[in-house]
């Protein structure tokens, strides 16, 4: 009835805002405990997506055939070219009440009668219906007998465990309503709501958990949780931070700084570029300061790398240190070593590589050279990988350099790790004079989305930064962006960034963009379909469950096991999935059947991906999506396609360094690819290019804010063309969406929330 009384008595109606947001994770509550009801009575389910579930032992032709109001809202959507992942909820909700047939008088018995005969036309008849019934008694009884005994209770533990795992791997802050969703489908229908509350006040009894505030990226606050571990690993990063302040000797004093710097200087000019101000005090800094580790924090364009890290590694090379150099993605890593590749040794690596085999570094840094690491888009390392990172120079006694911008895009996994040192204190340099735009109002603009203002950025791009069109439905933005492209020269085009949030939007822009390419007849006329393979980007908890797999995605191995039949260099196709056993059954390419217990081998050694079927032309442009050095490949890296071979099914390619390579769309190593005309705006930040086309939509909370803006439009040296479904919404939501991730250690509520 839309109302409540307040406590003093009073009718008032209901706030339903906060109702609507938590919508989803309440319905997933619901069904969960619905599911748990159901095998009470002596139900088996089969879980799917979203905790839906149906009963085990209804035939599936008959639920599909009883899901009419679905097929109907399916069948509008497909007349939309959309399904229920593409569609907005506003459209769904519209649709399930055009498409809801007016209410009549039928009679009941009738309808059950005929309901009962098209089960039986479904092979669901009365015997089958009696049987299950049967059945469901005897069940019934067990698994009450099970709840008895106390089982409930420990399976709601050991789900909690799982649970937080999982989502402390991506956030710090964890939503108690996502932390009570997720505990319920990994023991889906098997505990209560009732048994995952008194898990999560044991778990905060015993130190497990510790309650915080959660804000989402609109601000919005809930209870939340962080883990134990979680503090532990922010702890230990801050500390190592600690103890490495005035703790070395600085390698150069102020007058040997100060020449080094005149020097580059000196080159600089000769080559028709000044220092700023900025640039000059930090690369003193850094070479005369005697604190292990120290950051530079610098907004997008403001010339770190070529300036300021370019003769810090050469200065300290000659000085005798081994400078490594490190970045968070291999594209990103490649771009550093080419900036500052002549004052290293050996080439830039991904963060991951140091995390992973760091011992072996120790142990050189042991017996050698003093060492010099730089770290550069430090604001995308998660704590997890800070943390290690740290830890392992301080046993190398190496002095770290982090490089980065807290105003840009955070790291996938959990944590703020560059803003959290800079804020406890850690000795950090700051350049705010931005020199990549040569268009002085794009820059206007960037300098806006960094200030937060939506309204000024949008007026700078009017004035002559770029442009912004409107138009409010995605089909036109998508179309007009594809033709504004698609009508560039080709040199011009090579060095224009078309920039989407997601994926979901990358593959849109991409499949029209190639049409209007195909239209002007300058991609090939023949096309050569792969079964590409994209990252289902499973966390390490989630990939522990079969549950968590689709049947038909791909699984590969880091490592080949010979007794149980894989190679590491061959991917492995799920046809059966069996979620009770933590089963999976994978077929090799020749059909092959082969029994993988993620219980006993391989599950972290594990990837999977989906198979999705793409086609490729000549004149086309790849993006390899996997890091392979045996290949000389980077993940993001591109290319552009010379030819293809039908018969052979293979791909001739031009790298960007003008090496030509065949692909083997047989081959797993060659199916790590995707179209490269369109980049996420998060796979773009290490990026530089003379124009940007960008599509952001107002209403994807999630993904377009003042970081994603301030991305965006900073690729741009001189044009930034913005696509959106609203000028005043997009605006707002620059200015009011921050987007900040939050830490473990964020300080303790004052007000007792509880879930």
């Amino acid at each position: 009835m839309n109302m409540t009384s307040d406590k003093d008595g009073k009718w008032r109606s209901l706030e339903s805002r906060e109702i609507f947001r938590l919508y989803k994770a309440a319905g997933a509550v619901y069904r969960q405990q619905l599911a748990h009801e159901v095998q009470k009575l002596g139900y088996a389910v089969e879980q799917r997506k979203d905790s839906m579930f149906d009963l085990a032992a209804v035939p599936k032709e008959a639920v599909d055939a009883f899901s009419t109001r679905g097929q109907q809202i399916e069948r509008a959507l497909a007349e939309r070219g959309k399904n229920r992942e593409t569609a907005k909820a506003q459209e769904k909700a519209v649709l399930a009440l055009d498409t809801r047939q007016k209410k009549t008088e039928v009679d009941r018995a009738q309808l059950i009668e005929d309901w009962r005969s098209k089960a039986d036309s479904l092979g669901f008849g009365k015997a089958e219906r009696t049987a299950l019934i049967t059945e469901t008694t005897k069940a019934a009884g067990r698994h009450n007998r099970l709840l008895r005994a106390g089982k409930s209770e420990a399976l709601a533990n050991q789900a909690l465990a799982s649970a937080a795992r999982s989502l402390s791997e991506r956030s710090s802050v964890i939503s108690a309503a996502m932390l009570e969703r997720q505990t319920g489908e990994y023991a889906f229908g098997k505990i209560s709501r009732e048994d995952i509350s008194n898990a999560v006040e044991g778990a905060v009894r015993m130190g497990e958990l510790e309650k915080r505030i959660h804000v989402d990226n609109r601000g919005v606050k809930s209870s939340g949780y962080v883990t134990r571990a979680a503090v532990r690993t922010e702890m230990q990063m801050i500390a190592t931070e600690g103890r490495g302040r005035e703790a070395v000797k600085a390698p150069f004093d102020r007058v040997a700084a100060a020449r080094a710097v005149g020097g580059a200087m000196l080159q600089s000019k000769e080559q028709g570029y000044k220092w700023t101000s900025g640039q000059k005090e930090a690369t003193a800094g850094i070479l005369g300061t005697n604190h292990r580790i120290i950051g530079i924090q610098g907004y997008a364009g403001t010339a770190k790398t070529t300036t300021v890290l370019a003769t810090y590694a050469g200065a300290m090379t000659k000085a005798g240190y081994r400078v490594r150099a490190f970045a968070p993605t291999a594209n990103a890593a490649a771009q550093l070593g080419e900036a500052i590749g002549p004052n290293m040794n050996g080439p830039s690596k991904t963060v991951a590589s140091m995390t992973l085999g760091g011992e072996k570094i120790v142990q050189q840094a042991r017996k050698g050279a003093p060492e010099a690491w730089i770290v550069d888009e430090a604001s995308m390392v998660s704590s997890k990988d800070m943390a290690r990172m740290l830890s392992l120079a301080e046993r190398a006694n190496a002095r770290v350099v982090l490089v980065g911008d807290v105003k840009q895009l955070g790291s996938v996994e959990a944590g703020r790790a560059f803003g959290q040192l800079q804020e406890s204190g850690m000795k950090t340099w700051k350049l705010d004079e931005i020199v990549r735009q040569d268009n002085s109002l794009t820059r206007e603009a960037v300098l806006a989305t960094i200030a937060g203002d939506g309204r000024r950025a949008l007026e700078a791009l009017d004035k002559g930064g770029g442009k912004v069109i409107e138009l409010s439905e995605q089909s036109d933005r998508i179309s007009a962006l594809a033709r504004d492209f698609a009508a560039l020269g080709r040199d011009e085009r090579r060095d224009t960034l078309v920039l989407d949030p997601s994926r979901e939007g990358r593959e849109k822009l991409t499949d029209a963009i190639r049409q209007e390419l195909l239209g002007k007849k300058e991609l090939g006329r023949e096309a050569l379909k792969v079964s590409i393979l994209e990252s289902r980007g499973l966390t390490k908890e989630e990939a522990r469950y079969a549950r968590n797999y689709e049947v038909g995605d791909a699984v590969t191995f880091q490592r080949s096991y010979d007794l149980k039949g894989i190679s590491k260099d061959e991917a492995y196709t799920i046809s059966k999935i069996d979620q009770e056993k933590n089963r999976i059954e994978l077929a090799d390419r020749n059909g092959q059947k082969l029994d993988w217990r993620l219980d006993k081998w391989g599950r972290g050694q594990s990837q999977t991906f989906a198979q999705v079927e793409k086609e490729f032309r000549p004149n086309d442009k790849i993006q390899f999506t996997r890091n392979d050095p045996k290949k000389e490949r980077a993940n993001g890296e591109k290319a552009n396609i010379i030819n293809v071979d039908l018969d052979r099914k293979t791909i001739l390619i031009r790298t960007r360094s003008g090496q030509e390579r065949t692909l083997n769309a047989a081959q797993t190593a060659d199916r790590h690819i995707r179209h490269g005309w369109v980049s996420t705006i998060y796979s773009a930040q290490s990026a530089t290019a003379k124009n940007t086309m960008v599509h952001m939509e107002s209403f994807r909370a999630n993904t377009v804010d003042a970081k994603s803006a301030y991305v965006a439009l900073s690729r741009a040296k001189n044009d930034a063309r913005l696509y959106t479904d609203s000028r005043s919404k997009i605006a707002e939501a620059i200015s009011s969406r921050t987007q900040e991730k939050q830490t473990a250690m964020t300080q303790k509520s004052q007000q007792a929330m509880t879930m």
